[in-house]
């Protein structure tokens, strides 16, 4: 993110992606308290390659030493210095010229800001974690409440532009900056988890499993990880319901702390390897689809939203849910698939 420094406070000022300067406290973003400066002086905003400086003041702006006429546009760069009604003390320095993104400013502390992923855990030591997820469909922000209380459903709620949040007793606030643009699905040919198909691969003593996942000809390797024996943990007991002939709404829940106590996790540990899984996906399908809700909770259980897998254990098979069986209609690169995977089964879990 663009960051501007008062030369005489060195407080640091985080741009916003249209940021106005001004006396007018209620309706600017950055505040300049002298008489000098107009209620509205300037605005730098990004263009989707560059910020951006226009002056709209009375007294004028200046940009390294040179006067802008009224409405004039200058691109900024690391290093411009920019003075307001030409007074040394209401001069910033441009600091970084990254682009614009959606993060946690500090509000009265000198923390850093906190620049959100699709996905972002935010670890807490006196209380409850708190993971923010980016809705493509809504264009909105949600936090959930990592409650330890497995028998509890997640709290989820919608947050706005500017919202508040306590963490550890410290006061963060939400700056949106992501336009319309930038949050269109980056894999349209993925719309739905329904077309995806996942291929696990566990050691004989299920120390390492890998995850290969397929959408039509694509293939993503997910590698090996802790957190996929979870996963293949949950895909067992969705396959053992589907061949019980149980209904799609009832296959594969499990009580979470059931499952923490078979995996030998406590409920932290469960939560955070759960939110690992979920942003393994929303990173590997830049957010796509609902690769968030890979792992769906109600009232207090869990279970894969997939219902279209393969797993093997070793060199056999185990089980084969995909709708179109990959190792019938598509023989020679369902082997390819599965040499692929036992390639990688010897690879120690991150």
């Amino acid at each position: 993110m663009a960051v501007l420094i008062n030369n005489q406070t060195q407080q640091r000022c985080l741009l916003q992606s249209h940021h106005s300067f001004g006396r007018l406290k209620s309706s600017v973003n950055t505040y300049v308290s002298d008489a000098y400066i107009s209620k509205i002086h300037a605005f730098i905003e990004w263009n989707e390659q560059y910020w951006l400086l226009r002056d709209v003041s009375s007294n004028g702006t200046w940009l390294n030493g040179n006067k802008l006429s009224r409405e004039q546009v200058a691109q900024l760069n690391v290093g411009d210095v920019i003075t307001f009604a030409g007074k040394s003390n209401n001069a910033f320095e441009v600091f970084d010229v990254s682009p614009p993104c959606d993060c946690l400013i500090p509000v009265a502390h000198n923390s850093d800001a906190i620049q959100l992923e699709y996905l972002h855990l935010l670890p807490s030591q006196k209380s409850q974690n708190i993971v923010l997820s980016y809705n493509n469909q809504t264009y909105s922000w949600w936090q959930e409440i990592l409650d330890d209380n497995l028998n509890q459903p997640i709290s989820a709620s919608e947050l706005d532009d500017q919202a508040y949040l306590d963490i550890d007793g410290l006061t963060w606030q939400l700056q949106i900056n992501r336009s319309i643009a930038e949050t269109q699905l980056l894999r349209p040919s993925v719309t739905s988890l329904d077309e995806l198909s996942f291929l696990f691969q566990t050691s004989l003593d299920e120390e390492s499993t890998h995850v290969v996942m397929q959408s039509g000809e694509e293939q993503i390797d997910l590698l090996v990880r802790s957190h996929h024996y979870l996963m293949l943990t949950l895909a067992r007991q969705r396959a053992k319901d589907m061949q019980a002939g149980l209904d799609d709404s009832e296959q594969g829940w499990v009580y979470a702390e059931h499952l923490a106590k078979d995996l030998g996790l406590d409920a932290s540990h469960l939560n955070i390897q759960i939110y690992r899984i979920r942003k393994q996906f929303v990173d590997a399908l830049n957010n796509a689809c609902e690769s968030n809700n890979i792992i769906e909770r109600n009232a207090g259980k869990l279970r894969l939203a997939s219902k279209s897998f393969c797993i093997h254990k070793g060199d056999k098979m185990e089980c084969d849910t995909r709708q179109v069986s990959l190792l019938e209609a598509e023989p020679n690169d369902s082997y390819n698939m599965s040499q692929n995977i036992t390639s990688y089964a010897g690879q120690r879990a991150h």
